[in-house]
This record gives C-alpha cells, sequence and structure tokens, in this order.
C-alpha cells in the first residue's frame, strides 16, 4: 500500500514518520490475517471462528476513522 520494510530508512530520513506508522499498522494487520488463516488451514479454529474474527477487523477498519486502515480494508478482498 506504498510502502515495505526497504523504504522504512528513508522514510525516517524524510521526517516521514506517520507514513512508518501507518505502514507498521498495516503490516501487523496483514500478519495478523496470515496468522488467522494459518490457524484456519491446520484445524485449530473453525471457519466460524476466522470469520468472527476477521469481521471484527473488518468493523474496526471501518471505525477507525483513518483514512490508511480504510484504503486496507477497501483493498481487503471480500472473503479472503
Amino acid at each position: 500500500m506504498g510502502m515495505d520494510g526497504s523504504k522504512v530508512w528513508d522514510a525516517y530520513q524524510a521526517g516521514r514518520i506517520a507514513d512508518i506508522r501507518n505502514y507498521c499498522e498495516t503490516d501487523v494487520l496483514n500478519t495478523w490475517l496470515v496468522y488467522l488463516r494459518f490457524q484456519l488451514m491446520r484445524g485449530h479454529i473453525t471457519h466460524e471462528k476466522y470469520e468472527l474474527e476477521c469481521a471484527l477487523v473488518r468493523k474496526h477498519l471501518q471505525h477507525s476513522g483513518k483514512e490508511h486502515l480504510q484504503a486496507f480494508e477497501s483493498a481487503w478482498e471480500q472473503g479472503a
């Protein structure tokens, strides 16, 4: 969504701390969603639990008031 780990140092040197924070927040979300999917595939959570957790993430994103989180939610494929 515009930044990856290789761009953090340059952003820091340019004083773009908010951009780094936004990147970190979306990176954590991606990690959490990958973890949830992994747990689903391993059979450690049910499909219903997976859907519930995804719904909670979506609700948080929609009500965050943060543009980058709302953009993340928009980019997130429905049913992914």
